[in-house]
């Protein structure tokens, strides 16, 4: 494993030193902006390396390798992609959501709001042998998702950052740990043809299919736990726990994220007026939709538009 420091004083602040990670298939070239009060660390294990940087900003990017993107608090990501019928779509990504992005899968990314960005990127075989030793899958086809919430990757990035603001980089058999969970996680929840979590404790499938297409059936209403529970026969309190448990998310945010994929859709697609749109998809005001949507997007409903609209280089 390479781990590298870097602490800067103010005399050297016009520097902007590379850091040069190899290991036997490839070599890293990380600029690294430099700051008063920071350190930067960059490091890798057996199938996985992992980066902290400042920003960054790419274009036409094609990778062999397959990378997760986790913005920190401050950060912003924006990323184009052509969808399987050619169009050209665009999305934000800030925290609480990350980017998977598969091998061989064309994109450009551009930081939109400066911040840390941790990018783990794992080496596609060493995830198929993972996948195929603990779940029996004999190939690997990740599906991409360029904004999804994540808990457990979210958590996986929290903890980096936190060892990155503390001085404290991880070592080589906490990284190889993280990277074999990290691979059968992507495995699981992010193939084309993905098994269905088994979760003890979560909801039975049949039951989860229900409330989500009561959700999907509602989304310009306002939904309560009351309901969703009434759907699922059960309790609000343990409807909350048993659906937590199935999906990683409580009720009120998986609610909350697919009205904003619904509102992301349709400033895409549609001419409505926001103010239609913040009431399609369950907001009484055109104000409240416009924070909601910045706070989980980066941008407002109106930018959101105009980027998604805006012809890009071919």
């Amino acid at each position: 494993m390479t781990v590298t420091l870097l602490s800067f004083s103010d005399d050297i602040l016009q520097a902007r030193p590379t850091v040069l990670m190899t290991n036997e298939t490839s070599t890293w070239s990380i600029p690294l902006p430099l700051r008063r009060d920071g350190l930067f660390w960059s490091g890798h294990c057996e199938g996985m390396e992992v980066r902290c940087l400042e920003q960054r900003q790419d274009s036409d990017r094609v990778r062999d390798t397959i990378e997760v993107l986790i913005p920190g608090d401050n950060a912003t990501l924006v990323t184009s992609f052509r969808t399987t019928t050619g169009r050209l779509r665009t999305a934000f990504v800030r925290s609480p959501l990350v980017s998977i992005l598969p091998p061989r899968q064309p994109h450009s990314l551009q930081a939109q709001h400066p911040g840390q960005i941790l990018v783990l990127s794992l080496d596609a075989a060493y995830c198929e042998q993972q996948a195929r030793s603990a779940l029996g899958l004999q190939t690997l086809e990740l599906a991409a998702r360029y904004a999804v919430p994540d808990p457990f990757i979210r958590e996986v990035g929290n903890a980096l950052h936190g060892d990155r603001r503390s001085g404290r980089p991880p070592g080589s058999a906490y990284l190889q740990s993280l990277a074999g969970v990290i691979a059968i996680h992507l495995a699981r929840h992010y193939t084309s043809v993905a098994p269905v979590p088994t979760v003890c404790g979560g909801l039975p499938l049949h039951k989860l299919n229900r409330v989500q297409a009561f959700v999907t059936e509602h989304l310009g209403e306002a939904i309560r736990v009351e309901q969703l529970a009434a759907e699922a026969h059960l309790s609000p309190y343990h409807f909350a726990r048993m659906f937590k448990q199935a999906t990683g998310q409580p009720p009120h945010l998986y609610v909350l994220m697919k009205r904003i994929e619904r509102a992301k859709e349709l400033l895409a697609e549609s001419e409505l007026p926001l103010i239609d749109v913040a009431a399609r998809v369950g907001f009484r005001t055109q104000g409240h939709f416009t924070g909601v949507f910045h706070r989980y997007t980066g941008a407002t409903p109106r930018i959101y538009r105009l980027n998604a609209r805006a012809p890009r280089p071919s």
